[in-house]
């Protein structure tokens, strides 16, 4: 791909300090112990920060200059080197840059109808109100099967742009995905909260066709996925949090990524409200199928799921990681857990909300999960995400990163 000199040499002194960093010693330390963390060994935690609110930073580093074709590769280039200057932790730069291939989709018969308010501090976070379009056993027939299909030539135009603002500092690769589908969330975007909850107690039978109507979807969607050679064995990151595992691929793989070479990935945030008999039998049981023949599973979202490891234990052999979050109890989950599972702690992101920063409440959090997890020998990692505002003070992601960087010096 050909573009403007004036953009290739903007987006080539970009990519130059990208690339000094993604080959620094740091890097190699931090690879490592992404992959030791996820291996089960009690290192250091790794801290990541995601999910940032980037509109309430106004910094002229941030601001793109280049055509608009340009902007997915320019945004990442500078949002990552802002990271790394003022809130990195231990963000890692991978020595070559992954360019996912690109999948089309049918789409599955209907659509969400909401009325939506989306904030102005650039965080993706926004409030829903759903329209229920899946009452009847007649709306549930409207679903399809997606169809998928590789954008070839649209993937090869993006590894060209990126292979030509990296030449001679860094190879760029192809990459793909882990296998992500969270039934229950997708039901919830159809239905709304309220109707979904309702249903569960009062139609129980209608919320099992449903769930098995999603559950059809997801199968179909990752069969095609696999025979696509769109899974990725080898991912960085699986949702905002640690994603190498040297338990991954499968020991058979011989080039081309199946669901046993890859991790998984799933929630129900809504079934927080439910009790855990109705969260294993409406959800767990059905990603069970789903996710069973999955090489590695991280389970959770903003759910609390600290009264239900026992559950996830039971219904899932591959599972190695779980989502605890501010609104579960790190002690009871991690006397759970043992050292069975990561804890991927959630420090609660409020406390970059507030228009001055108090280290106090994240120290009391950070040191409360540290020494749950060495009470009980459970291996930990903290991802601080869901940020819908920092008050305009990207300082507070600085200081929060300082905060927690500092109680982590006190244990290891």
């Amino acid at each position: 791909m050909s573009m403007l000199k004036q953009d290739l040499i903007t987006l080539r002194s970009l990519a130059e300090r990208y690339s000094e960093i993604a080959h620094l010693d740091a890097q190699k330390e931090r690879i490592e112990r992404y992959y030791q963390t996820n291996n089960l060994k009690q290192v250091r935690p790794v801290v990541l920060i995601s999910e940032i609110p980037w509109g309430e930073i106004r910094d002229d580093s941030l601001k793109n200059t280049c055509a608009g074709e340009f902007g997915w590769i320019e945004t990442h280039i500078r949002q990552t080197l802002y990271q790394w200057e003022h809130f990195q932790v231990d963000l890692l730069v991978p020595p070559a840059l992954r360019v996912g291939k690109k999948i089309r989709s049918t789409g599955i018969g209907v659509q969400v109808d909401e009325i939506q308010i989306k904030g102005d501090t650039g965080a993706y976070i926004a409030a829903h109100q759903y329209k229920d379009v899946l009452k009847t056993d007649e709306d549930l027939a409207k679903l399809r099967i997606p169809e998928l299909s590789y954008d070839k030539e649209g993937t090869e135009r993006a590894v060209a742009m990126a292979g030509e603002v990296f030449d001679g500092l860094m190879p760029v690769e192809l990459g793909g995905t882990a296998l992500h589908y969270s039934i229950w969330d997708q039901i919830s975007v159809f239905r709304g909260v309220d109707n979904l909850l309702t249903d569960l107690a009062l139609r129980p039978d209608f919320m099992h066709r449903t769930a098995q109507r999603f559950l059809d979807i997801a199968q179909a969607t990752f069969r095609q996925l696999e025979a696509l050679d769109a899974l990725d064995s080898n991912v960085t990151l699986l949702h905002c949090t640690v994603g190498l595992s040297r338990d991954l691929p499968a020991a058979d793989f011989s080039g081309k990524a199946r669901a046993r070479d890859v991790w998984g990935r799933c929630a129900a945030q809504i079934f927080g409200a439910v009790s855990p008999a109705m969260h294993d039998e409406f959800d767990l049981a059905y990603n069970e199928k789903l996710f069973g023949q999955c090489g590695l599973l991280y389970y959770g979202c903003c759910e609390p799921m600290d009264a239900k490891i026992d559950l996830l234990r039971k219904r899932f052999k591959n599972l190695r990681k779980i989502s605890i979050t501010p609104w579960a109890n790190p002690e009871r989950a991690a006397e759970q857990m043992g050292g069975d599972f990561v804890m991927a702690a959630k420090p609660n992101p409020a406390f970059v909300g507030l228009p001055t920063f108090d280290p106090a409440p994240v120290e009391r959090e950070i040191a409360g999960y540290i020494e749950a997890c060495m009470r009980h020998g459970t291996p930990c990692e903290f991802v601080l995400k869901d940020i819908s505002t920092i008050a305009n003070r990207p300082e507070n992601l600085a200081q929060w990163a300082d905060t927690a960087q500092r109680v982590i010096n006190r244990y290891y």
